[in-house]
């Protein structure tokens, strides 16, 4: 005659079922309760005073439709010079051209900058734009 064997019963998810909704309500309050940072951080009101532009190399445009490299005043024939010279020692040819301008720039203004850009042959521009408060 063949013995029965003994079945364990089986053990009950639910505990764990418990512990994870647990977590899970934790969680959504945690992360509710923790607010970022950058929600509190206000852009540079001036693009001049923006640092991340002005570490890119970019020919940037106050409202006043003067143009600079850094902190210093240029025109736009001097920093195509600059930037060409750049690409030379470089060994590289010569990328797109990036430019900043204020959002308060003057559409005219603007123009003229790459006009001019255009009249030296440069038609690789890159406009760097910043996207406004929401």
């Amino acid at each position: 005659m063949r013995q029965q064997q003994k079945r364990e019963p089986a053990e009950s998810t639910i505990p764990l079922i418990n512990v994870v909704f647990l977590m899970l309500i934790f969680f959504l309050f945690a992360g509710s309760i923790a607010r970022d940072d950058a929600r509190k951080v206000e852009p540079p009101l001036n693009i001049l005073e923006d640092e991340t532009i002005r570490s890119t190399g970019a020919l940037v445009i106050d409202p006043d439709g003067k143009t600079y490299l850094g902190e210093d005043e240029i025109s736009v024939a001097d920093w195509l010079s600059l930037q060409e010279t750049e690409a030379e020692g470089k060994g590289e040819s010569d990328g797109a051209l990036k430019i900043a301008a204020d959002g308060t720039l003057k559409a005219d203004a603007l123009e003229k900058v790459l006009q001019d850009l255009t009249t030296a042959g440069r038609t690789d521009i890159v406009l760097i734009t910043r996207r406004g408060a929401q």
